[in-house]
């Protein structure tokens, strides 16, 4: 009791210092905390999944990169050749949305998945209610929980009820039932599930026709480098026999690895098909937590030892009185932890607080609940590593203070116990806040590159609209056309298959003076290419005078320069269901972001490969915009009679700009934690100083007797944290070029980095120095001498 009510006495003697402390405490905590729950979330998807070691996506390795598409028939043929392979599954996605109708509501089917019934139980897909069937021939359909709920609200179990497709009057589909939530998180959403014994039935078995996704669940022990190998050869020997010609020259070309097996645990955070934001997220908040951790821990020590002399007199009156040096040391760590426990409450206020900001910023639903055993396993560890971190070394110095020394008052004037406080650790903690704010500056200069960089077609002021009716045919669509280009506002209409920023087109081989190149293949309309506004490089683009335009190509430049070709116009294509002349070369559009090399493509004007248009494209001028929404709206109807009652339309510039969402989520978590890292190494500095400037107390009060002005004293004591700053510089500077080098080289289009950043980082770190010096200096300078010479 003794013992709390000295340290209670102290706390409150420096209470502005104790809570700064304890404040900086549980900003370090709260952000550990933050964390934890994301990190947590991020790395449980599949988890729950027993089988989550021995299920793994096959993937082709292409020249242009990794694809997760795969030929229907390769699933049975790995089954066949590799017996280490327990079961094979296959999945595939529409690519186009399809709206449900019931008497109590409507809902777009946005994500529709057909699977085969092996894959229910390896990806553990579940009905709600009953068991699936694999031996049935006929289709079962489920919805998910979240359809169901928007369907048939109120009801608790949906079985063999019917909705409509397309219109309230449309096709009628029977949905066998619900499927269950997955446990925990998934890589694999979806509004409406069908599962079939075979879902490449009465489709293309081609080689050639690479549209499914194959999963495998291999048996336990299994040599997985080894079973890639084997798959290969497999597939090899397979699209080598296939009647297709395409497909066996595109192989017969390349002797490269073309299997790779991605394993499931991957899917979400390092896909190797796909971006791998989400890891580099992870990994970044994970060493940004245990930075501030540490720092915050520092500054703890800084400004725990900048008030030691206090109560140095206390611990020389105790020494005298028997207590040892043991139970000094275990005093003063209680005194710390418990300063720790009561940031670690504070910190879960500020987590309360702070999470619909963070839930918010992230896209995610995170809640207190979500503090499992592990992570407040975790948290308890960190503040014992806190306590240990911070406190033992100001307990031990205290502990072995000599009595006859600190009753004199000497004990910090000699030895220079503290000097590395003074060095090393401010060093370092500006080093992690410069290499933040430069780090952070090349990350804002790629996002406004990407941003403000032409990507080769006009985003802004279109519109494009899902559509259910397919215009294959430039006839089939005239009557839509000539009716929404009459609308006042319209600037240009097309159709096509694909929108940039969308799903990615599907890609097919294609034949060109003997050289096989797989490119992605888009189906047009007229003026889609004047609707986008996508630049014309050579040659002409589509146009209703020519009578024979489904026997004619447009290509991208990529694609040109693939096939080197210097001049292609009039070169002819040979493809897996015709030939083409090409007529015209177009610059090269950034469909896919800036993540990925813009990709070989050919736009064609027929549908040999069955790629359905159905997206409306429609420029519009900006002031039109509203009316020409009502219009289209109260018109929808008539103009598309097989979809009106589905007007859905969206804005490309929104869909584009999802491509950048998680680099800008990033660029944002980076700012609050770049901030929040200089303002504890702002403390940091702040008790640093106040320590140092403290020791040299008498110093400065003699110098002023002798006749020192303030301007000399301030530059004179100034003079070691300049350098400090510098040294932190010199050693942030390359340290975070090879961070952003790394986190730019994700990047197929990215800046080139330049000194600005590191500049302003400089000029940042003088700010924050010189102002946090010179209030220490100005206040130390303007004390009473008298009575600091008597101390």
């Amino acid at each position: 009791m003794l013992h709390f009510k000295i340290a209670l006495r102290a706390f409150l003697k420096s209470k502005w210092y104790n809570f700064l402390n304890i404040a900086g405490l549980a900003l370090g905590l709260a952000t550990f905390t933050f964390v934890s729950l994301y990190v947590a979330h991020e790395t449980s998807y599949d988890r729950w999944n027993g089988n989550i070691d021995r299920i793994f996506l096959v993937e082709r390795e292409m020249p242009d990169g990794a694809s997760p598409y795969t030929p229907g028939k390769l699933a049975a043929a790995i089954k066949d050749a590799c017996p280490e392979v327990e079961e094979t599954g296959r999945m595939n996605t529409a690519l186009f949305q399809i709206p449900f109708f019931t008497q109590s509501g409507r809902f777009l089917i946005r994500n529709w998945v057909g699977a085969d019934y092996s894959l229910a139980g390896m990806l553990g897909i579940r009905p709600k209610g009953f068991r699936l069937t694999p031996n049935n021939a006929a289709p079962t359909v489920l919805l998910s929980r979240r359809t169901a709920e928007a369907l048939f609200p109120g009801e608790s179990d949906v079985q063999n009820e019917t909705v409509m497709m397309m219109s309230r009057s449309g096709m009628p589909m029977t949905i066998a039932g619900v499927a269950d939530d997955a446990p925990g998180n998934t890589n694999f959403s979806f509004d409406c599930i069908g599962f079939s014994g075979d879902i490449t039935q009465g489709k293309d078995q081609s080689y050639a026709n690479q549209i499914y996704r194959t999963f495998l669940l291999v048996k336990p022990g299994t040599d997985i480098g080894l079973l890639s190998k084997k798959i290969d050869k497999v597939y090899r020997e397979a699209a080598l026999a296939d009647t297709s010609l395409i497909a066996r020259e595109a192989l017969a070309m390349s002797n490269a690895p073309t299997i790779f097996l991605d394993p499931l645990k991957n899917l979400h955070l390092k896909p190797h098909y796909g971006s791998r934001v989400n890891d580099q997220i992870v990994k970044g908040l994970i060493v940004l937590a245990l930075i501030i951790l540490i720092v915050t821990g520092v500054n703890f020590t800084n400004l725990y030892v900048s008030q030691a002399n206090r109560r140095s007199k206390e611990v020389g009156i105790k020494k005298v009185s028997g207590i040892g040096r043991r139970q000094i040391v275990f005093q003063f760590l209680t005194e710390i932890f418990s300063q720790c426990i009561v940031a670690s409450m504070i910190s879960l206020g500020i987590v309360a607080l702070g999470l619909p900001y963070f839930n918010e910023l992230l896209a995610v639903d995170l809640s207190l609940s979500g503090i499992t055993g592990g992570i407040a396993v975790q948290l308890l560890l960190a503040v014992v590593a806190l306590t240990l971190l911070a406190g033992a070394y100001p307990a031990l110095v205290m502990a072995g203070f000599r009595p006859a020394e600190v009753l004199r008052g000497n004990q910090f004037e000699k030895g220079g116990r503290f000097s590395w406080t003074k060095g090393v650790i401010p060093v370092l903690q500006f080093t992690f806040a410069i290499a933040f704010v430069i780090v952070l500056t090349i990350i804002n200069q790629q996002i406004r590159f990407m941003r403000s960089e032409d990507p080769g077609f006009q985003a802004k002021q279109v519109l494009y609209i899902d559509n259910l009716a397919i215009y294959n045919t430039p006839a089939s669509f005239e009557t839509a056309h000539a009716r929404i280009k009459a609308i006042p506002g319209v600037k240009d209409v097309a159709v096509s298959s694909h929108v940039p920023g969308g799903i990615m087109p599907a890609s097919y081989e294609y034949v060109v003076q003997n050289k096989t190149q797989a490119m992605q293949t888009i189906a047009v309309g007229y003026h889609y290419f004047e609707t986008l506004n996508i630049q014309l490089k050579q040659g002409q683009t589509f146009s209703s005078s020519f009578s024979v335009d489904s026997a004619h190509a447009v290509i991208n430049e990529t694609a040109a320069r693939k096939l080197g070709l210097g001049n292609p116009i009039g070169t002819m294509i040979k493809g897996r269901s015709g030939n083409y002349r090409i007529i015209g070369v177009t610059k090269d559009v950034k469909s896919s972001g800036f993540e990925s090399y813009v990709q070989p493509t050919v736009y064609l004007m027929n549908d040999p490969l069955g790629v359905p248009k159905t997206q409306i494209i429609i420029s519009v001028e900006g002031p039109a915009i509203p009316a020409v929404l009502a219009t289209l709206g109260r018109q929808w109807g008539s103009i598309n009679k097989l979809d009106g009652d589905n007007f859905n339309y969206h804005f490309l510039d929104e869909l584009y700009g999802k491509l950048f969402a998680r680099q800008e989520q990033l660029q944002s978590i980076l700012t609050y934690f770049s901030s929040l890292a200089l303002l504890i190494a702002s403390l940091g500095f702040f008790a640093s100083a106040a320590h140092a400037i403290h020791l040299r107390i008498k110093e400065i009060a003699i110098r002023k007797v002798f006749g020192a002005r303030a301007r000399s004293i301030v530059l004179t004591l100034g003079k070691p944290f300049f350098y400090i700053m510098v040294t932190a510089n010199l050693i942030a500077w390359p340290t975070s070029f090879v961070i952003a080098s790394k986190w730019l080289q994700t990047f197929a289009y990215r800046v080139d980095i330049s000194f600005q950043p590191f500049v302003a980082a400089t000029i940042i770190s003088l700010l924050i120095v010189a102002t946090t010096v010179c209030l220490q200096i100005g206040r130390a300078v303007n004390l009473n001498l008298a009575v600091r010479l008597k101390e």
